[in-house]
């Protein structure tokens, strides 16, 4: 019982170090993507009428880069 413990705590640590590898992996610009499709996502969940869905399927997303642009001149104020 005691080594099944011990590979339970081992796979748990395992298991842990490739999680924290895996989200180590993701750039910034990656989980701005991810943080843009999720509010996409939440406005067409949430659109109550046809003319709010499709204000949500056509808003406009700002990019990466003009959300660092903009991020970087705010920071320096």
């Amino acid at each position: 019982m005691n080594n099944s413990n011990g590979w339970l705590n081992m796979n748990k640590c395992i298991s842990f170090i490739f999680l924290v590898s895996l989200i180590a992996a993701c750039s910034n610009k990656d989980l701005y993507q991810a943080g843009q499709e999720y509010q996409k996502s939440e406005c067409i969940n949430q659109a109550q009428t046809s003319e709010q869905h499709n204000e949500c399927l056509n808003m406009k997303k700002q990019s990466y880069e003009e959300y660092e642009k903009e991020r970087k001149a705010t920071v320096k104020k």
